[in-house]
């Protein structure tokens, strides 16, 4: 896969394509990043590229003369903005994508690009979430990142289809984890995960999971089918406000 990164901070990507698996995803050729300064398709002296809003308003936008003058002479792939105003960026949409041979991010800063330049190149604008962020720089690492998980490099590969969000996960959050030492700081592991009784262990993450969606993410129910038992687990949590 080329992913293409439209940035005016190429330097950002120093430090984190260099560790970690967004750098074994490059060191075994799954991945190959091509890091553009758009400064380089700048106007005059200064390379400037970015103006006033027309209407007024605070901040500067980026132009679309330096995003015209990069796809005059390059090969554009399947084209992504970020923004708060895109649709948000889910597991699903984040497979998808990583099954693309060519991808060109579009990052933005300031107070945002000319439309223009979403409305002639952009195949999607997407949002990582409802919060604003100075630039497109970090949303851009984040898919990058996820997008690494699906490419074979992971020492366990079946751990990407059992984390939360993943089919395999049935729709719930993930389950807590525990490891070694079975006591520490008066806290210990629950009993059922060391008896070595592997229905009563799964039974336990499944009670674990739907309690966890319950209060941290309760709207992600609607998208799952929910048994008796379950909705028994999750009334039996609020009768009793037990921690599973």
């Amino acid at each position: 896969m080329l992913i293409d990164i439209l940035t005016l901070f190429p330097t950002f990507y120093e430090s984190p394509i260099s560790i970690g698996i967004i750098n074994n995803a490059i060191k075994n050729k799954k991945i190959n990043l091509n890091i553009v300064n758009m400064r380089d398709f700048g106007e005059g002296n200064y390379k400037r590229c970015d103006d006033y809003p027309y209407g007024g308003g605070p901040g500067m936008i980026l132009t679309y003369d330096i995003f015209k003058k990069y796809f005059e002479n390059n090969n554009k792939g399947y084209t992504i903005i970020f923004s708060p105003s895109g649709k948000t960026l889910k597991q699903k949409k984040i497979k998808e994508l990583s099954k693309k041979e060519h991808i060109t991010m579009i990052l933005g800063h300031y107070e945002g690009i000319d439309y223009r330049v979403e409305k002639k190149f952009a195949n999607e604008v997407l949002s990582v979430g409802d919060y604003v962020l100075s630039g497109g720089e970090i949303p851009a690492l984040l898919l990058i990142d996820a997008i690494s998980r699906y490419k074979d490099i992971l020492n366990n590969k079946e751990s990407v289809y059992s984390d939360t969000f993943e089919k395999n996960s049935f729709g719930l959050l993930e389950y807590e984890q525990y490891t070694r030492p079975e006591k520490i700081d008066d806290m210990e592991v629950p009993s059922v995960l060391i008896s070595g009784n592997h229905k009563n262990i799964e039974e336990y993450r499944r009670a674990s999971s739907l309690i966890k969606t319950f209060k941290n993410r309760a709207d992600m129910f609607s998208d799952i089918k929910l048994s008796k038992k379950d909705l028994n687990i999750i009334f039996d949590y609020l009768i009793n406000k037990k921690r599973l």
